[in-house]
């Protein structure tokens, strides 16, 4: 998922920076999106919830996507993040989860939660392919949701495949 582009310039990147790179760009990018998609679907559901039968289950999804995340951003930010660039300084990690492993891999099952999560949204919104004729909010939804998605699987390879392995190589 990562372009030829991106992926060289990030792999070079040290763990520091890579964790700069993560919290200013993809959390960063969730937490100022998150709320807007909130917002689009309980407009939906309000606007034709009665009317057409996935938008209900689509605004449960994506408050539970949402409601998963935000705690999953802090546990990274203000646990395993700070343990890995301590780690990489050379410093002792006294932590209270043990091994590094330990909340990588915790990290590693929410992601593959959250890539479960998309994909009923993916299949509740045809692939965010808006219906024919619905109004400007139910095309900005899918158009944000799909923007969203694209981000957070790169989010998520980054984490899984450069900084969780370089992390538990220290």
């Amino acid at each position: 998922m990562l372009t030829e582009q991106a992926a060289p310039a990030l792999q070079h990147l040290s763990l520091i920076d890579l964790i700069d790179h993560i919290e200013a760009t993809h959390h960063q990018y969730i937490r100022e999106t998150a709320p807007l998609l909130v917002e689009y679907t309980d407009k939906m559901v309000r606007a034709h919830g009665d009317d057409h039968s996935e938008i209900k289950p689509l605004a449960h999804a994506v408050n539970e996507l949402i409601a998963e995340l935000m705690p999953h951003l802090m546990k990274e930010e203000r646990i395993l993040f700070p343990a890995i660039k301590s780690l990489s300084l050379g410093k002792t990690v006294d932590g209270c989860f043990g091994h590094i492993s330990n909340p990588i891999n915790m990290m590693l099952h929410e992601h593959d939660n959250a890539d479960h999560m998309l994909q009923t949204i993916r299949n509740l919104t045809n692939n965010y392919t808006p219906p024919a004729g619905v109004c400007h909010t139910w095309q900005a939804c899918y158009r944000t949701l799909a923007e969203f998605d694209a981000d957070l699987q790169i989010h998520i390879e980054i984490e899984n495949t450069l900084l969780f392995p370089k992390a538990l190589a220290l």
